[in-house]
C-alpha cells in the first residue's frame, strides 16, 4: 500500500517532470569576462538535466572559452542548412569568431568586418547582418565609422579565412536615419544616436534608434533598400524574439519607470501599399500583448524556445570581489513562458475587426522560473546590466 505522503510526493514529481518538459529546450548563454583573453566563455542551461540534478540549485554547464574573442562583440545563432553556429562579431579588431556546440573546443576565425562595439546583429535567410548600434561619423578610435551595416554569408558553410572560397563582409546601405548626409557644420558636431530596438518581421528588418519620434524604417532583403514604415518607434527595447508566425517576445519599458522592465507579447506584419503604389510599403502594423512584470531590472535578455515558447534571462544575486571589479557567485533567473493557444492567437489576429483587448482575454501563458549558478573561476564583468550578453537558441 502506497502511503498519501509517497503518493503526493511521486504526484509533485511526476508534476514537475511534465512542466519541466515544455521547457527543455537548453539555452546558450555567452557571458562577458574580466580577463582580456578570453573575454567570453560559452555556458548552457538545462531545464531537463536540471529537473535530474535534484534538491539544490542547477548549475550552468561551462562548454568553452572563446579564443579570440575580445571585449566589445555581440553575439547571435546564425542558422543555414549546413548547420548551426554561435556567432561574436565587434569589437576594436573587427573581428568575427564562429563557434559550432557541436564540436566542443574548436573556434574558428571568419572575416573581419570594420570595428563595431557591440553591434546588432541579426541571423536571417543564412546570413548574419551588423548593423552598427552607434553609428559614429568621426574615426574616433576606429569604432563604428562607415560602413555602418554589413552582412556575412553562411549559405555554403562556415566562412572561415582558411577555407577556400571564403566569403567576406559585404557593404550594404545604411539606415536613412543614420547620418549619412551632414552639411560641414553638422558634421563637427554630428547627432548622437543609438539603435534601441529591432526584429525581422517576413523579409524585412525592422529598426528604431533611442531617440524619441524618429519612426520605425525597414530592410528588405532581397531587394536591399529602407523605408520608413511608421512615424513611431517599436514599442519595445533590444530584440523581439520570433514566436511563430507574427507573433514576437520583447521587452516593453514601462512610461513612468525607465528601470521596470516587462515581458509582452507582439503581434507585428507588414501591411502592402494600394496598387496605385505598389512598390512602396504603407505601414507596420503592431498590436500588444502584456505577458508579466518581471520587476525592476534595468535589461531584460529574451530567447526563443520553439513555437508558442520563450524565455527570459535576468540576473540573479552576486558578489563582487573587493579589489577588483568582477563578479563571483553568479546566478540567473530564467523564466520560461509558453502559450497554450498560438493557434487561436495568430487567427484572431487576422480578423480585421479582433482589437487588442479581445486578444489580450484570449491569451494565455503558462510560466516558470529556474535559478542557475555558475561554477568554477570564471570572474564576469561587472556591469550596470549583467555579464550575460547572449541568450541563444539552438
Amino acid at each position: 500500500m502506497v502511503s498519501k505522503k509517497a503518493t503526493k510526493r511521486r504526484r509533485g514529481d511526476d508534476d514537475a517532470a511534465e512542466s519541466t518538459a515544455e521547457f527543455a529546450k537548453p539555452v546558450f548563454l555567452v557571458g562577458a569576462l574580466w580577463a582580456e583573453q578570453p573575454a567570453y566563455s560559452v555556458f548552457m542551461v538545462d531545464a531537463a538535466a536540471a529537473a535530474a540534478e535534484g534538491n539544490g540549485l542547477p548549475s550552468a554547464r561551462t562548454l568553452a572559452e572563446l579564443p579570440g574573442a575580445e571585449h566589445g562583440m555581440s553575439f547571435v545563432a546564425a542558422h543555414s542548412q549546413h548547420g548551426t553556429w554561435i556567432v561574436g562579431v565587434g569589437g576594436l579588431g573587427g573581428s568575427t569568431i564562429i563557434y559550432d556546440p557541436s564540436t566542443p573546443g574548436t573556434t574558428l576565425r571568419a572575416p573581419e568586418l570594420y570595428p563595431k562595439q557591440e553591434p546588432i546583429l541579426i541571423s536571417h535567410g543564412g546570413k548574419v547582418y551588423a548593423i552598427s548600434r552607434r553609428p559614429r561619423v568621426h574615426l574616433n578610435l576606429n569604432l563604428d565609422f562607415p560602413p555602418w551595416f554589413e552582412s556575412l554569408s553562411f549559405r555554403k558553410g562556415v566562412p572561415c579565412i582558411y577555407h577556400d572560397g571564403c566569403p567576406s563582409w559585404k557593404w550594404l546601405p545604411p539606415p536613412p536615419c543614420f547620418p549619412c548626409f551632414l552639411d560641414p557644420c553638422e558634421y563637427r558636431h554630428p547627432p548622437d544616436i543609438s539603435v534601441s530596438s529591432y526584429a525581422v518581421v517576413d523579409s524585412h528588418i525592422l529598426i528604431s534608434l533611442q531617440q524619441e519620434e524618429t519612426g520605425t524604417y525597414a530592410f528588405h532583403v532581397v531587394k536591399k533598400t529602407w523605408e520608413k514604415v511608421c512615424d513611431k518607434n517599436l514599442p519595445f527595447v533590444g530584440q523581439a524574439v520570433p514566436l511563430g508566425g507574427s507573433l514576437f517576445a520583447a521587452c516593453r519599458v514601462t512610461p513612468n519607470n525607465a528601470s521596470a522592465a516587462a515581458a509582452s507579447v507582439f503581434h507585428m506584419s507588414i501591411k502592402a501599399s494600394t496598387p496605385v503604389v505598389p512598390s512602396k510599403l504603407t505601414a507596420c502594423l503592431i498590436q500588444e500583448f502584456p505577458v508579466a512584470v518581471e520587476g525592476e531590472i534595468p535589461r531584460l535578455l529574451f530567447c526563443p524556445l520553439g513555437r508558442g515558447s520563450f524565455c527570459s534571462i535576468r540576473l540573479g544575486s552576486c558578489q563582487q570581489s573587493r579589489k577588483a571589479k568582477y563578479l563571483k557567485h553568479l546566478q540567473i533567473v530564467l523564466t520560461a513562458f509558453q502559450m497554450d493557444n498560438i493557434d487561436a492567437i495568430l487567427t484572431a489576429c487576422q480578423t480585421e475587426s479582433a482589437t487588442a483587448k479581445d486578444l489580450y482575454g484570449a491569451l494565455q501563458v503558462k510560466q516558470e522560473n529556474q535559478i542557475y549558478k555558475f561554477k568554477g573561476k570564471s570572474r564576469f564583468v561587472a556591469s550596470l546590466h549583467m555579464p550575460v550578453v547572449a541568450a541563444l537558441s539552438m
